[in-house]
Parts: structure tokens; C-alpha cells; sequence
């Protein structure tokens, strides 16, 4: 990487180290592509990699203030994408499922949510998710009803549709690239962040 670049890189991360959102992002589309192929890759389930691509910055940000003592920050990123590629795996394998289903309550989300005055804020991010969920298709907001605010598996949400699993599949990834595309033009990448990895 030529010295320029490596210059750029370090002033961003020290900025993100003090909590700078604007920084972040640009950290965020720096590496966003790279660690998507890596979770991608590794799962061959592109709402998987998805997911791990939210966790894996939801992970950075949180862990800011480390980063004045990380010396190869895309080696530590990729660590971090391995470690949470793997953990995702295993939790596939032990729900004998095709596309895991974010937990409630991951810790992340507890840390992130302990500041006051974020209830309102949570209020405002999630009227845009609902602005996004009522400009899908009416099929797609059939299937994503049934699934992330019902909690049915594909296969139920299929037999309730009367359509084959795999028209379920294909409308409920649809409908989440989406939402992510709709929240992130409107929120702030931080606040993009943590909504999707809360409610998708």
C-alpha cells in the first residue's frame, strides 16, 4: 500500500478511536466489499455474509478505543471476520438452518444502547424501518412479515403463502437488500448499523 494511502488510513482510524462517525464510514467502505467476500466465501449465503459484514463493524466501532494499539488494522479486521465467520457457522450447523436469524439481545447491542436520549432515537430509526417495510412489493411484505416480526421459518411462511420455499427465500432476500439499501440513505452509517443489526 503506497505511504499515502497507509498515511490516510491511520489518520482515519485515529479519528474513529475518538469516536468519529465520519471517519467510520469511510473506514466502513474502505473494507466493507473485502470483508463480505471473505464471510461470503466461507457460508455461500449472501444474507449471511450480510450479517457478518454488520457485526464485524458493529464489532470495530465498539472496540474504537483499541485501535491506538493496533499495528496492522487489516489484519485485526480480517481477524475479527474469521472468528465471527466461524462462530456463525457453528451456530448454522447447530440450528440445522440455511439462513441463521439474528439473536435478540446480542451484546453488542446492549452496550450500544446504554446512553440516554437513544430511546428517542431508537423511536426515529425504527419509523424508517417501518417506512422501508410499507414500499416493498406486497409479496415481499407478506414474507417478510411472516418471518422477521412473526418468527416463522421459511418453510411455515411457504405453506401460509401457498409458494415454494425457495419463492420465500428469494422475496425475503430481495426484501432485505432493500431495507439495508433505504435505512443506510437515510441514516447515518453508524446509526444505519446498529438499527440493521437490531431488527433484521
Amino acid at each position: 500500500m503506497p505511504v499515502q494511502k497507509v498515511s490516510h488510513e491511520m489518520d482515519l482510524l485515529d479519528k474513529v478511536s475518538r469516536g468519529d462517525e465520519k471517519a467510520f464510514g469511510e473506514i466502513f467502505h474502505l473494507y466493507r466489499n473485502k470483508v463480505y467476500t471473505i464471510a461470503y466465501r466461507l457460508t455461500v449465503a449472501a444474507p449471511v455474509a450480510e450479517e457478518i459484514l454488520l457485526d464485524v463493524f458493529l464489532q470495530v466501532w465498539l472496540k474504537r478505543e483499541e485501535l491506538k494499539e493496533v499495528k496492522h488494522f487489516k489484519a485485526w479486521l480480517f481477524t475479527i471476520t474469521r472468528n465471527r465467520t466461524f462462530s456463525m457457522l457453528k451456530q448454522m450447523a447447530a440450528q440445522k438452518m440455511a439462513i441463521p436469524i439474528p439473536e435478540d439481545g446480542d451484546d453488542l447491542l446492549l452496550h450500544a444502547t446504554e446512553h440516554p436520549g437513544e430511546h428517542l432515537q431508537e423511536k426515529e430509526y425504527r419509523q424508517i424501518l417501518r417506512q422501508a417495510v410499507t414500499k416493498l412489493s406486497p409479496q415481499q411484505k407478506k414474507v417478510y412479515t411472516l418471518i422477521k416480526e412473526q418468527g416463522l421459518k421459511r418453510e411455515e411462511a411457504a405453506n401460509a403463502l401457498n409458494i415454494a420455499p425457495e419463492t420465500v427465500k428469494r422475496h425475503l432476500s430481495e426484501a432485505m437488500h432493500f431495507i439495508r439499501v433505504y435505512c443506510l440513505a437515510r441514516l447515518g452509517m453508524l446509526a444505519a448499523l446498529f438499527l440493521l443489526k437490531e431488527l433484521l
